[in-house]
């Protein structure tokens, strides 16, 4: 399974760094199914601090080349939790509702650098076929907490009066869980396109359980991510039928206005109205400070004659805190995201490109309307945001250095058949 250069790391046995690999292969796929799994969110952290944490420290300790950290792709991962972590020096404290010691910004800093370098290493060992492995892993565990959390629902007497789904994890957040599964709805579309036909039906059968558990949702973005995984796996099936395909977004929309009398992205419309008051409340503390904001501080609720903690939109909260210098910082971010995209042509196939590129897309959309700053612990931030973005430019920097050492290796095969003896 890992076929690394071991000469990259210090002179000890080779188990030990093939063993530390392992560990921290088991302990990212236990990360991503976490999300899906375990009803709190600090147990998620656990397991980051335990099984990704701790291996890639002991592997970054054993390591003697570190020239994949000075890279334009490493800089843009870092640069926005720098940016909001330096942004702590000129923040009131007297005005966060609740307030954290600057260190612990810095250790989040680090975190977010370890999680990148412990991505490399297993990407950089491994093939990135290793990555379609992990995708199936979610693939199966969806279904499995789908399908948990939808008999639950069914016996609690939800059929009744249909009230949102709540899921299993992620202290069973309305939003967090259904936007998880609007992620696991494009892992099943890319199942049931490139895997063999087992798995095809186990991809249909988590589909189905996760189209059904967005729909009891009622939430926006998981349900435009749904119709977008249905419609790419009825353009696949069936030959690209236009007709097919209308006729399956008809069938959707009608059993949906069927089921709560509305239309999908009309239902609840009240969501629209509330976040643009949180946004116009949160833009006050940027326009006082538009160029630095108000500096980062742990909470810093919003009094809309209900108390939320955030304005449900990553940008707006950036804009607060940091000012330009953080929307600056974000759109490096998005431009090194598409950037990577590009690049990563030549380490990944298009259907696994399209997928993680959906996975970063819709996980921006979804910082839009359901989150905060990201610099956080690991979080449901880190499934829509940090992941994605993180393999996006792990996998770019990687086509990158095998462009640059095929070359090398070319002029070195150049150089030496013109130095071989006329026959």
């Amino acid at each position: 399974m890992f076929t690394t250069n071991l000469i990259q790391y210090r002179g000890v046995n080779p188990r030990w760094i093939k063993g530390l690999l392992y560990a921290l292969c088991f302990g990212t796929a236990l990360l991503l199914g976490g999300y899906f799994l375990m009803p709190k969110i600090a147990w998620v952290q656990t397991n980051f601090y335990l099984t990704i944490l701790l291996p890639a420290l002991l592997l970054i300790g054993f390591r003697k080349d570190f020239s994949f950290v000075i890279s334009w792709q490493f800089f843009s991962f870092i640069s926005l939790a720098v940016v909001l972590a330096v942004s702590t020096l000129w923040a009131d404290q007297e005005l966060a509702t609740r307030s954290k010691e600057g260190t612990y910004y810095v250790r989040l800093v680090l975190c977010l650098a370890i999680f990148y370098c412990a991505l490399y290493l297993v990407l950089e060992a491994s093939s990135v076929r290793i990555m379609d492995s992990m995708i199936k892993i979610l693939v199966v565990i969806g279904l499995i907490s789908s399908t948990s959390a939808l008999i639950i629902y069914i016996v609690n007497g939800g059929l009744e009066s249909l009230p949102r789904i709540r899921g299993l994890s992620l202290e069973g957040d309305i939003d967090k869980t259904s936007m998880l599964f609007g992620f696991h709805a494009l892992f099943c579309s890319y199942g049931i396109h490139c895997w063999s036909r087992n798995w095809k039906r186990i991809s249909v059968a988590a589909l189905t359980m996760t189209v059904a558990f967005i729909t009891l949702s009622q939430t926006k973005v998981p349900i435009l991510m749904a119709v977008v995984a249905v419609a790419t796996v009825l353009f696949t099936v069936f030959s690209r039928n236009l007709l097919v395909i209308l006729g399956g977004l008809g069938f959707f929309i009608a059993g949906y206005f069927l089921l709560f009398g509305d239309l999908p992205l009309l239902h609840r419309s009240n969501a629209y109205t509330v976040r643009l008051q949180l946004w116009q409340e949160s833009l006050q503390g940027f326009f006082q400070s538009p160029w630095l904001g108000s500096g980062l501080v742990y909470k810093q609720f919003l009094d809309l004659g209900h108390v939320l903690p955030h304005p449900h939109n990553y940008l707006v909260d950036v804009a607060r805190f940091s000012g330009l210098l953080g929307l600056f910082a974000c759109a490096w971010q998005l431009l090194a995201g598409l950037k990577a995209a590009s690049h990563s042509r030549r380490r990944l196939t298009g259907p696994l490109l399209c997928l993680l590129f959906s996975w970063f897309a819709f996980g921006v959309l979804a910082m839009l309307v359901y989150a905060q700053q990201p610099l956080v612990r690991p979080n449901y931030i880190w499934f829509f945001y940090w992941i994605p973005f993180a393999a996006l430019l792990v996998v770019s920097q990687l086509g990158e250095q095998k462009t640059c050492d095929d070359s090398v290796s070319d002029i070195a095969q150049r150089v030496e058949n013109k130095s071989l003896p006329a026959t």
